[in-house]
C-alpha cells in the first residue's frame, strides 16, 4: 500500500469517526444513548463521514502536505518562489 493510501486511511477513519461522534453526541439533547448511537441511522451517518474524510477530507490534506514538503525543499533564492 503507498504512503498516500495508508495517509489517507488513517486520517480520513480518525476524522470521519470525531466527526459522526461529535455530531451524535449533539443528538443526546433530544434522544436516548441507544436510539443515538446504536440505531442504524448513525451506522450509515458514520459510514458517510468516514468514506467522506478518507475520499475527501483526507486527500486534500493529503496534497496539502505534499506541496509544503516540495515548497520546503526548494531554495528562497529560486525564481519560482518569488
Amino acid at each position: 500500500m503507498s504512503k498516500r493510501w495508508k495517509y489517507q486511511l488513517k486520517y480520513g477513519l480518525i476524522w470521519g469517526l470525531l466527526v459522526s461522534f461529535i455530531t451524535a453526541t449533539f443528538d443526546l439533547y433530544s434522544m436516548t444513548f441507544q436510539e443515538v448511537y446504536l440505531s442504524e441511522k448513525n451506522t450509515i451517518r458514520t459510514a458517510l463521514f468516514v468514506l467522506a474524510g478518507i475520499f475527501v477530507v483526507s486527500y486534500f490534506s493529503w496534497k496539502k502536505k505534499i506541496k509544503s514538503e516540495t515548497n520546503m525543499d526548494l531554495s528562497h533564492d529560486n525564481a519560482v518562489n518569488k
